[in-house]
């Protein structure tokens, strides 16, 4: 799992590659098979030849990183002076420090991870819970595993299982526009989360039936809860005030 968490976060540009390998050597290698230790130490020694040969570079993604970053710094120096705001920029700020790989440089080491038999050994032996627990460590990311409806709603079942409501509503956010969300609003439906059932309606609600949600919320015959959906997915701009 090791391996797989790490390539997952360089492909997700939360590492760059000094951090994967300082990451990669404090792998506690006893866990490991002799062969499997030796494809680790290679894998380390690869990317360091890599590193050694080839050339950061700005790319696109990290150019609009950083305007975004520039952006929100530039918004908040402008706000009122509190220490929330001051405390946000001083992250802002160590946010905009960090160097990320990019270019070719970021595109050589991904593609050998990506690549490598023993990451995608341990990818192929991930469990259904692991695989939730993967994807569901960042609200959001710009290149989530790839999945069929199948094995999302395999994910779902487990966050469903173990009443895990924020690693259903962060599966949602990551593949908003790819997948269908039914199982996930029916649970909450189901166990009268307003919550829940509202910040999907706002996050993911152009992907939503909403009108058909809606038919089921009404169906419960709670009131109590029907009108608490309605009153917070309007004030949140979810919900239509016609509704």
């Amino acid at each position: 799992m090791n391996l797989v968490n790490l390539w997952y976060k360089y492909r997700n540009r939360f590492l760059n590659s000094n951090e994967l390998l300082e990451q990669l050597e404090m792998i506690d290698l006893s866990a490991y098979k002799k062969s499997e230790i030796y494809e680790i130490k290679k894998l380390v020694e690869d990317i360091k030849f890599i590193k050694e040969t080839t050339e950061n570079e700005l790319d696109e993604i990290e150019v609009e990183r950083l305007k975004k970053l520039d952006c929100m710094i530039k918004t908040f120096e402008e706000g009122t002076n509190d220490t929330k705001i001051e405390k946000l920029l001083e992250e802002l700020y160590r946010e905009k420090k960090k160097v990320k790989d990019g270019g070719k440089l970021y595109e050589t080491v991904l593609s050998l991870l990506s690549h490598h038999t023993l990451v995608n050994q341990y990818v192929e032996k991930m469990t259904a819970k692991e695989t939730l627990e993967l994807i569901t460590q960042y609200i959001d990311v710009p290149y989530p595993l790839k999945l069929t409806q199948d094995t999302f709603n395999d994910l779902v079942q487990v966050g469903v299982d173990e009443d895990n409501r924020e690693a259903l509503w962060r599966l949602a956010v990551h593949y908003q526009g790819s997948m269908d969300f039914t199982l996930i609003e029916d649970y909450f439906i189901e166990k009268r989360d307003v919550y829940y059932l509202v910040e999907l309606i706002c996050s993911v609600g152009e992907y939503l039936d909403k009108e058909k949600l809606l038919e089921k919320v009404k169906a419960t015959k709670d009131t109590t809860f029907i009108a608490s959906v309605l009153e917070k997915g309007k004030e949140y701009g979810a919900i239509a005030d016609e509704v």
